[in-house]
């Protein structure tokens, strides 16, 4: 989905919170969201589906705490405007003023000790960029899989805020090949590759697995899962969810080990970690509703099969 707004726009919200900081950057959030909320249909279809799907489980129900309403996808919208901004804050050097309990990061540790490249898995529930606050920790170089096309202002925005810190992005286009080579180059350089596990392109479908999530079929992605195999690095999964105003809570576990996997058996071992992926995700889900930034129809593919 292209991006809305402007760099001007996020050039004052850096001012502003420049001068009177996060607590008064979250009030300013708020005729912002409204506009968003007003203008941007797509966004509030793909809200209100996702938490009619949540409501539909028994967990989800008890989380939400009624049917979904307006107020429920302006929560929704508001809680990834802030995620927007915490990232500005910690992009633009400010990590510190962010708290980050880490649970795992042992995992992390050891892997940067013995000079090896992994995979990191992760989604689009709650902020991946607040882990490059671990990459800073631990020392290592964290390289990040971007799908760029639709994104091109916020993301050059982004990079000029982080200038001399160890974080890299890897910018990829569907079908082009060049993103494979520098996962690859980055691995072999002992660093880490993170990538998002709930997103996938239609040129790519062939590459996908319908799988149950939140009792709807849904399509995702095997490409990170036969790219693991083929290089044979570890896969950690790793999520980093906002608990409470500029503190996070992140949790890194093993997901694959290290080891090529022979061609013959790539399908089902990918097919087999997606199944699993699917339903680490379903579970961060229904614990943090409205931490699940994936506005688009994520259903729709699956189901109109």
């Amino acid at each position: 989905m292209a991006e809305r707004g402007s760099i001007r726009a996020l050039a004052l919200l850096r001012g502003w919170y420049r001068l009177f900081g996060r607590r008064m950057s979250v009030a300013l959030l708020v005729p912002i969201v409204t506009y968003f909320y007003l203008t941007g249909r797509r966004e509030k279809l793909a809200s209100r589906d996702f938490l009619q799907t949540l409501h539909a489980t028994p967990e989800g129900r008890a989380r939400l705490g009624g049917p979904p309403r307006g107020r429920h996808v302006f929560r929704h919208l508001f809680s990834f405007a802030e995620n927007l901004l915490d990232r500005m804050i910690l992009w633009g050097g400010d990590g510190h003023r962010m708290t980050i309990h880490n649970q795992g990061r042992e995992w992390l540790d050891e892997l940067a000790r013995s000079g090896r490249g992994a995979i990191l898995l992760s989604s689009h529930l709650g902020s991946f960029d607040m882990l490059r606050e671990l990459s800073d920790q631990t020392g290592i170089v964290l390289n990040v899989l971007m799908f760029s096309r639709h994104v091109q202002m916020i993301t050059s925005f982004f990079e000029r805020l982080q200038v001399g810190r160890k974080l890299r992005l890897i910018h990829v286009d569907p079908g082009s090949l060049d993103a494979a080579f520098q996962i690859r180059a980055a691995i072999a350089r002992g660093e880490f590759v993170g990538i998002l596990g709930d997103r996938s392109w239609y040129s790519d479908r062939h590459r996908t697995v319908s799988i149950p999530f939140l009792g709807r079929r849904a399509r995702f992605p095997l490409d990170p899962y036969l790219l693991q195999g083929a290089l044979g690095c570890p896969m950690l999964m790793t999520t980093c969810v906002r608990v409470a105003p500029a503190t996070y809570r992140a949790r890194t576990l093993p997901f694959a080990p290290a080891g090529v996997v022979p061609r013959v058996d790539r399908l089902k071992h990918a097919e087999e970690l997606a199944h699993r992926f699917a339903a680490e995700l379903e579970r961060g889900c229904l614990e943090t509703p409205f931490q699940w930034f994936n506005f688009f129809a994520f259903w729709k593919s699956a189901e109109s099969e």
